[in-house]
């Protein structure tokens, strides 16, 4: 758990950390805010905590004039030494509101707080990756064969391409297409784990590659099946991605 403490009174920061880690020895403390100034400028350059303790009133103002310039989704327990300040606190993303001296056991008990909420958000997020739909790609083509339609089913495809203007669908027969589609509607279309664009023009099937061979600035050059009368070329931009692709 990474915890950040709002706390202007040394002492009090002291001895909270203390007992975090009497509680909670693992307990990561990244660092103690003393003032709104310099709690700006710290959550501007360091990513959000798990948990926030804060007290109300620090050197220049109020921490609720923190919050307010912030857009925070980490929960906050308040530790203050006045209990007028607790309707306001819970207007932002207050879990507990502490008074000083803190005792032990209401520490403790905050804290269950935090755990409870952490565990009711991770099953929201479980239940909501569970409840997602299957993500769909395409499966066949419709197209036009002579004076007929004609469907291609996504295993018979060896790659799409781009030529002159024109998008063209390539069987593993070497059949030739005209298709509607983009090659940028094909790359969402397209499970991209048996398809991957290598270039603006060309978008293969894992299948159709007969050899793959190293070539001048970066790039790689490949033998595809059915051959292709133009050398085919992996641009040195898509290279990392191409070679991930190939090992995932």
């Amino acid at each position: 758990m990474k915890v950040v403490i709002i706390e202007d009174e040394f002492f009090s920061a002291e001895k909270l950390s203390q007992q975090l880690k009497q509680l909670y020895p693992a307990i990561e403390i990244l660092t103690v805010i003393p003032s709104v100034e310099v709690g700006l400028q710290w959550f501007k350059t360091h990513a959000e905590p798990d948990l926030i303790f804060s007290d109300i009133q620090l050197e220049d103002k109020k921490s609720f004039d923190l919050f307010d310039q912030l857009s925070l989704e980490a929960p906050i327990i308040y530790t203050t030494a006045f209990d007028q300040y607790a309707i306001q606190a819970f207007k932002q993303n207050s879990i507990d509101y502490l008074l000083k001296p803190i005792d032990l056991e209401e520490l403790r008990s905050a804290l269950r707080k935090y755990e409870n909420l952490e565990y009711r958000l991770l099953k929201k997020g479980l239940r909501l990756q569970l409840d997602k739909p299957k993500e769909e790609f395409k499966e066949r083509f419709l197209v036009k064969k002579g004076s007929q339609l004609v469907v291609i089913k996504l295993e018979e495809v060896a790659y799409f391409k781009s030529d002159q203007k024109l998008n063209f669908l390539v069987t593993r027969d070497n059949q030739k297409f005209v298709i509607e589609q983009t090659m940028d509607q094909l790359t969402e279309q397209l499970d991209a784990k048996k398809f991957n664009r290598i270039s603006r023009s060309r978008l293969i099937s894992l299948d159709s590659i007969h050899k793959i061979h190293n070539h001048f600035n970066g790039r790689l050059k490949l033998e595809l099946n059915p051959t292709e009368e133009e050398e085919v070329f992996v641009s040195r931009e898509r290279v990392p991605a191409f070679k991930e692709w190939l090992g995932s």
